[in-house]
């Protein structure tokens, strides 16, 4: 698979769980207070960002598809804050 324009595929990196204080335990991506997610570059279109970056961008950008059963975020160049 492989992105085209200023297309970049991520697969997301799930962060810890966290458990409220009533007790009832959240994984990352169900948490509104992280603004920023985690992910592994699969495929950068310009080529800008190296195949296996770690990066960090918007939790709200892109959307998922499905490929091979495994979900990939698809983003745009603008939505990535930092590479690691």
């Amino acid at each position: 698979m492989k992105a085209i324009g200023n297309y970049i595929i991520v697969e997301e990196i799930l962060e810890n769980i966290v458990k409220t204080d009533g007790g009832l335990e959240l994984a990352e991506k169900h948490r509104d207070d992280t603004r920023y997610r985690k992910g592994i570059v699969i495929s950068s279109g310009p080529e800008v960002i190296q195949k296996n970056a770690q990066i960090i961008f918007d939790r709200i950008a892109g959307h998922s598809i499905d490929y091979q059963d495994v979900t990939y975020k698809v983003i745009t160049i603008k939505d990535v804050i930092a590479v690691l």
